[in-house]
């Protein structure tokens, strides 16, 4: 194999596929290594830690021989990034090396054989949308920070994704907080009229970087598996098993008159007093902020109390005229959701100070974030 291609080039194809890569050293050494195969003018770079694998392809400035090779893959990746300047980078393989060169930079890497790298099975894509990917990266930005990490209850730690005739539904819950997105702006395909899968929290992870390589996104459910292609970028990752929650059962009813408030304004106001509240005591978990809203007539109080005395309140202007309700919460977990939202206004939906509370956007009903209350 040996081949030229621009500095640029080279670093955003690794950078694409290198969250993929193993960095143990108690991993398969091939785990740690990235798939590069040159073949028609292009560059293929693979990447897998066996539940997800990711691969992106650049188009080449001059191959002289064709051919595949497994390198270290974060290490060639900082190779590249260093590289800085517009020059080509060129890769030559002699025996079990790999020579790096780019200006009067020249490196050698150790290699192992391509045959050795897993060779997934592709599986039988059962349901799929074809979508903006602007789209799908708002759906993701308003859902994927109420996944769990580590939660034991592993169907937890990941996004529930549902399609189905009415469209794509995005759905991640930990237990505390659970937040839901739909849209209809997508083109369906397959023969069911409904396909799901729980997707693991590290692939959501790595997915929402591409959706800026393609315009369009195609998304396919499988048996076992679920496949992004986005152009040159294509992800697959296995599915979480198990059986997600009944969410429907946990969103709360809309009410007929839910506090409205400036979205800025309330997240300024909850960010300042909870500034204070990390610093709580009496609570179990000290690193959970806790803060007590106040909603009355046309008033929205936040307050707290620290440790060692120290306390904060403040309140903003709001459309309210119903009774006094008081309900605590996680400060991280209104502040998510506030700053998810695009609209300039934010409704509340509360009925008492032990019931869950939704929070959406006025007159919305494509994105719903529901947080449970915390004892005060």
């Amino acid at each position: 194999m040996k081949l030229s291609i621009p500095q640029e080039g080279l670093h955003s194809l690794l950078q694409s596929v290198t969250s993929a890569a193993q960095s143990q050293a108690d991993t398969m050494a091939i785990l740690r290594n990235a798939l590069l195969d040159a073949a028609e003018g292009f560059l293929t770079a693979t990447c897998t830690n066996l539940e997800l694998t990711l691969v992106a392809r650049a188009q080449l400035i001059d191959i002289a021989t064709e051919g595949s090779v497994t390198v270290p893959a974060k290490l060639l990746q900082g190779i590249s990034a260093s590289l800085r300047g517009g020059s080509n980078i060129e890769l030559e393989l002699d025996g079990n090396q790999l020579s790096v060169k780019c200006g009067r930079y020249s490196g050698t890497l150790e290699t192992l054989p391509p045959e050795d790298f897993p060779r997934l099975d592709p599986g039988n894509d059962v349901d799929g949308v074809t979508m903006k990917s602007a789209v799908l990266a708002k759906m993701l930005s308003e859902t994927h920070f109420a996944m769990a990490q580590s939660d034991p209850r592993y169907y937890l730690n990941g996004m529930l994704i549902e399609i189905s005739e009415d469209g794509l539904r995005l759905v991640a819950t930990d237990g505390h907080r659970l937040s839901c997105s739909e849209t209809a702006e997508c083109t369906a395909s397959g023969d069911s009229d409904s396909s799901k899968g729980i997707v693991p929290r590290n692939s959501i992870n790595a997915l929402r970087p591409l959706l800026a390589f393609s315009e369009d996104v195609e998304l396919a459910i499988g048996d076992n598996q679920v496949r992004f292609s986005l152009g040159d970028r294509h992800m697959t990752s296995k599915l979480i098993e198990g059986r997600y929650p009944e969410y429907r059962r946990v969103i709360p009813e809309r009410q007929e008159k839910p506090v409205v408030a400036n979205r800025e304004a309330l997240e300024s106001a909850l960010s300042r007093v909870a500034l204070v509240a990390r610093e709580s005591r009496g609570v179990r978990d000290q690193r959970i902020p806790l803060v007590s809203v106040l909603v009355k007539e046309n008033l929205v109080g936040i307050s707290t109390e620290g440790g060692q005395g120290a306390q904060a309140q403040d309140e903003i202007e709001a459309s309210y005229h119903g009774p006094e309700i008081k309900v605590g919460f996680n400060a991280i977990y209104l502040t998510d959701v506030l700053r998810s939202l695009q609209s300039d206004e934010v409704e509340i939906h509360v009925r008492d100070g032990n019931s869950s509370v939704l929070v959406c956007a006025p007159d919305g009903e494509a994105v719903q974030h529901i947080v449970m209350p915390m004892r005060l």
